[in-house]
């Protein structure tokens, strides 16, 4: 069985065109992968460049350390913090100037 993502209603009207070149046997590829799990040309576009969208949005937002940097890590935000006069004083100064975006 072929995995395919499901498509989310959202109410939108589907209007937004793309136009694709490609080589006739990338098309003749396609046409035959979209026979074979039963759709039509577009919607298997648009759901292979939807699950890549996924794919890079996933990644996007991962870090992936290796092991010994990921345990430096994990041991640095476990170790209690220590207070530096200076800079507590300086951060106590500044308070309230500094604002989220």
């Amino acid at each position: 069985m072929f995995a395919m993502i499901e498509p989310v209603d959202t109410g939108e009207r589907m209007t937004a065109r793309k136009e694709v070149r490609m080589r006739p046997s990338d098309e003749n590829r396609i046409k035959a992968a979209a026979a074979t799990v039963g759709l039509n040309e577009a919607d298997f576009i648009r759901q292979a460049a939807l699950q890549q969208v996924g794919e890079v949005e996933r990644r996007s937002t991962m870090s992936v350390l290796p092991v010994e940097a990921f345990e430096a890590f994990r041991s640095a935000v476990s170790t209690p913090g220590k207070v530096i006069p200076g800079l507590a004083k300086a951060a106590a100064q500044v308070e309230g100037i500094l604002k989220d975006a």
